[in-house]
């Protein structure tokens, strides 16, 4: 999942493949992550809460 995200990269070697983390990638969803928890902050979504049906 995490190659087919693009977050790691593969590198055969023999029959194992060796994975290395894409930092840029990696940067780039935190960055985004940021975002979403600084909004999530602004709009005050974490003190309201949906009535139970």
């Amino acid at each position: 999942m995490l190659r087919e995200a693009g977050l790691v990269e593969t590198e055969p070697c023999g029959r194992f493949p060796y994975y290395r983390l894409r930092p840029d990638v990696i940067e780039t969803v935190a960055g985004a992550f940021a975002d979403l928890a600084a909004a999530a902050r602004a709009t005050g979504a974490a003190d309201r809460k949906r009535a139970c049906p």
